[in-house]
């Protein structure tokens, strides 16, 4: 089982690389200028901080590691192994294309930018590094957004084919409110994040596609 054959496919996934690297593109160059999202980081970061409550801590904190790389790190390990075991080298090239050199991505962009993290007197957890884009977020969007373009694609009950991109969908947001209501992340570090998630996700599921299909059409002799 490899990735499916769908004309439609490759253009799909070039239309979301050009829309989410625009998004991406604006995200940054808002950060060069003085732009009205940079505003609302420092606001909402500072909201957060003052209506903190013991209890919704402790949810942020168990929504949070769903993205922590120590986690996502141990389930793309295990996702690789099944995909290596059924030998399905295609999506396996795929995966470790999304999430490997998305990770290369994210480390690029932080020392790109440099951005500091939000700074309070009393951090409701530790966090270090570079601050843009969302490393946390980042990841989630390809580990979660590759699972689910996986289920969409290769499972056949449409219930599992319309509630996996859902589910998928709500917890990278969860995940991305975590990041900042604990005090790590700006909100456009978590928009941030996101666009680049989603242009390196089709990027590799397309480019990994394209080859495929390459491979596999007929030879002139």
């Amino acid at each position: 089982m490899n990735l499916p054959s769908r004309p439609g496919l490759c253009r799909a996934g070039l239309l979301v690389v050009l829309l989410a690297g625009w998004w991406f593109g604006s995200i940054a160059e808002g950060l060069l200028s003085i732009d009205p999202l940079i505003a609302v980081d420092h606001r909402l970061a500072l909201w957060f901080d003052q209506h903190a409550t013991p209890a919704v801590t402790r949810v942020a904190e168990g929504i949070t590691f769903l993205g922590s790389p120590v986690f996502l790190t141990a389930a793309s390990i295990t996702v690789a192994l099944i995909l290596l075991r059924r030998k399905v080298w295609y999506r396996l090239a795929a995966f470790i294309l999304t999430v490997g050199g998305g990770a290369l991505l994210n480390a690029a962009l932080k020392h790109l930018f440099q951005r500091p993290r939000p700074l309070f007197d009393h951090p409701l957890i530790p966090a270090s590094g570079y601050s843009f884009p969302s490393g946390h977020m980042m990841g989630a969007v390809l580990f979660y957004g590759f699972m689910a373009v996986a289920v969409v694609t290769q499972v056949n009950p449409w219930r599992w084919r319309a509630l996996a991109p859902l589910l998928a969908f709500l917890l990278v947001i969860l995940i991305g409110l975590s990041r900042i209501y604990l005090g790590a992340h700006y909100l456009s570090d978590v928009l941030a994040a996101a666009a680049a998630g989603l242009t390196w996700l089709a990027f590799s599921i397309t480019g990994v596609e394209a080859f495929r299909r390459y491979r596999a059409r007929p030879r002139l002799r």
